[in-house]
């Protein structure tokens, strides 16, 4: 049973970023050549955060590969690093790992001296995943966090995800959103609470706690071609008691008059703001390797000003990569920290070398 829900979540995880088939996809954006939609890379300085890929490239006594790598920095000054499908347990020196050991999220906390904890349910031989479902034919993926505006509490947007028994790559449906709310420091879950149903959109995309006391969380409708925002709010001072949509215009509280308001995105991205400005940082749609940052003046935009700032250089045949995010509480003397998932379309890659499914993370110049 392991082995057959391992592969099956492993190719799930390689078509996240273009997982949804919609049947209700309505009349998308045109088409645009690349030439038409963003600038080419030229002034960007990028190099490899050697640090970080060294940290990620595990051999044991814990986390020793996974996606999604989400990271969020807490009051005190570690961070958790959210991990959908991950490995435990063991990487051999030539770097395969035996075929066990597998669950469907867990959580790592790193700090500023090196220290690097994994956190799961279970055991290490007998491994749980953190985050866990109440419907045991469903499992969640975590992929964004923010905290209270006293510093309380981690909330932690996951995704439901169930097999849908038609096997192969598109052998699973989104179910709905969850929020988990964990206490701090002790990172303990208190409770985990329902956000949405269906898979219409999928609001665990990215987070913002921006400095007018709201946090805003972002989603993502899929459709055959593409992805499109869509954005959601609620107080800093209560988070779980008021949630508002964005309907183009206006903040209104019923979700079904949410918009789309741009497209072309992966499934996972980042929203952050800087000196006043407000950036967006998503590889392409359908599993572009190329990673773009745009401009807005505001957190719902509109985003514009895209370049493309990198290629990652690991996809090419079987490998993909996906999902980037930036981790800002990083920085690095005005250099962001970039980091995406790499994952292969075909499962024995994955067994055969752990690099081939674990983070990679570079550092971007210049990039305001």
């Amino acid at each position: 049973m392991i082995h057959k829900i391992m592969i099956l979540s492993f190719f799930c995880c390689c078509i996240f970023s273009c997982k949804k088939s919609i049947l209700h996809d309505p009349p998308e954006d045109p088409v645009e050549t690349d030439a038409q939609r963003y600038s080419p890379l030229s002034n960007f300085n990028t190099s490899t955060a050697t640090y970080f890929d060294s940290i990620f490239t595990r051999y044991g006594g814990g986390f020793t590969g996974g996606d999604v790598a989400y990271s969020h920095v807490l009051p005190d000054g570690r961070s958790i690093w959210l991990f959908g499908d991950s490995f435990l347990d063991t990487v051999y020196p030539d770097r395969h790992r035996p075929r066990t050991s597998f669950i469907h999220n867990l959580m790592v906390v790193t700090d500023t001296l090196g220290g690097f904890t994994t956190l799961h349910g279970g055991t290490i031989d007998d491994p749980l995943p953190f985050y866990i479902a109440s419907d045991p034919n469903q499992f969640y993926w975590p992929n964004s966090a923010f905290i209270n505006n006293n510093k309380t509490q981690l909330y932690v947007m996951l995704v439901r995800i169930e097999a849908n028994g038609e096997g192969g790559i598109f052998g699973f449906d989104v179910k709905g959103n969850d929020i988990a709310v964990l206490s701090l420091p002790d990172l303990k879950i208190k409770r985990i609470v329902p956000f949405s149903e269906g898979d219409f959109i999928d609001w665990s995309s990215a987070t913002l706690e921006d400095d007018d006391g709201y946090i805003y969380i972002y989603g993502v409708e899929s459709t055959k071609r593409n992805k499109f925002m869509h954005v959601s709010r609620t107080k800093a001072t209560g988070p779980l008691k008021n949630f508002e949509f964005y309907n183009g215009t206006n903040w209104v509280h019923d979700s079904t008059q949410s918009v789309r308001l741009q497209g072309g995105l992966s499934e996972q991205f980042s929203v952050f703001k800087s000196q006043g400005k407000y950036y967006l940082l998503s590889e392409g749609n359908l599993l572009s390797p190329d990673i773009f940052l745009y401009d807005a003046a505001g957190p719902v935009g509109p985003f514009s000003n895209k370049r493309k700032i990198y290629t990652a250089p690991q996809a090419g045949g079987n490998i993909i990569a996906y999902n980037a995010t930036a981790h800002t509480e990083f920085n690095n003397n005005d250099s962001l920290l970039v980091g995406y998932s790499i994952n292969s379309t075909n499962i024995r890659d994955v067994y055969k070398n752990a690099d081939n499914y674990r983070p990679y993370f570079f550092w971007l110049g210049n990039w305001r």
